[in-house]
């Protein structure tokens, strides 16, 4: 149990400065700035993450590198909060098409990308 909890706070941990250091990356490119691209980016990368992390068996057998990887660090990395808050703010400032973009994007595009760590995983699998 308490292996597990250190294996999430770790994982937490190093998701929480990957998803700092997106925001920061993306803030260098000031013509992306009018869009929510670094919550996109790390949801999207994130769910392309646990589509492979948890179709792996190597990965899946293992209690505590599955919660450091899925439960830590993917879940410091990605941000559904932040994703709520952007397209709320976009919605109060009625930038209507910009906020059913964010939606569109956030929800198809991750569930995407998801779906395709899966088949990455299973090519890893039959190799």
């Amino acid at each position: 149990m308490i292996t597990n909890l250190l294996s999430v706070g770790l994982g937490g941990f190093l998701g929480a400065i990957l998803r700092a250091l997106t925001g920061i990356f993306i803030s260098k490119f000031p013509t992306l700035l009018f869009f929510p691209f670094a919550t996109l980016l790390v949801n999207v990368i994130g769910s392309f993450l646990i589509g492979i992390f948890l179709t792996l068996p190597l990965i899946t057998s293992n209690p505590n590198l599955k919660s450091f990887l899925t439960a830590g660090l993917l879940g410091g990395l990605t941000t559904f909060s932040t994703f709520s808050f952007d397209t709320l703010t976009l919605i109060e400032n009625q930038r209507f098409i910009a906020a059913g973009l964010n939606l569109f994007l956030n929800i198809v595009t991750a569930l995407i990308f998801c779906y395709l760590g899966t088949l990455v995983s299973k090519l890893l699998m039959a190799n």
